[in-house]
């Protein structure tokens, strides 16, 4: 089985490739914030439907930056082999590399056979009262 980071990539390229048909088709979050820590860094807290069987826990978001923006796939995976299928709220909290002049970002959850699960365009807030307190409780 290939590697989550490589099946990442796989699937970056081909939803760079499916252009906006891919953005019109996946669901928003109910909630999505990515607050700068410094120059460097943010905070990305995101709330989703999926399964209850998932976790984006132990892994690193892909990152790819171009100019003021860029793209970023927040990877699940299964915490019991075998589970029922209920969707709840599952909460996203990482932090992030990003250049100092990135302003907004192209986020994309992947499920955990590295389905799309929802995706949304956010801005890069600075941290402090453009930041939501919401995020304080993941």
């Amino acid at each position: 089985m290939p590697s989550p980071t490589i099946r990442i990539a796989a699937f970056a390229l081909g939803a760079l490739a499916a252009g906006s048909a891919f953005a019109q088709e996946l669901p928003g979050f109910s909630f999505i914030e990515v607050c700068r820590i410094d120059d460097t860094s943010a905070a990305l807290r995101i709330v989703y439907q999926g399964g209850s069987c998932e976790t984006s826990d132990g892994l690193e978001p892909r990152v790819d930056l171009d100019g003021t923006g860029g793209l970023v796939f927040v990877a699940t995976q299964a915490t019991a082999e075998v589970c029922a299928t209920q969707m709840i709220p599952n909460y996203v909290n990482k932090t992030i590399g990003l250049a100092p002049d990135t302003a907004e970002l192209d986020v994309t959850v992947l499920g955990v056979t590295f389905e799309p699960q929802g995706r949304q365009i956010v801005p890069v807030l600075k941290d402090g009262a453009e930041c939501s307190a919401a995020g304080e409780s993941f």
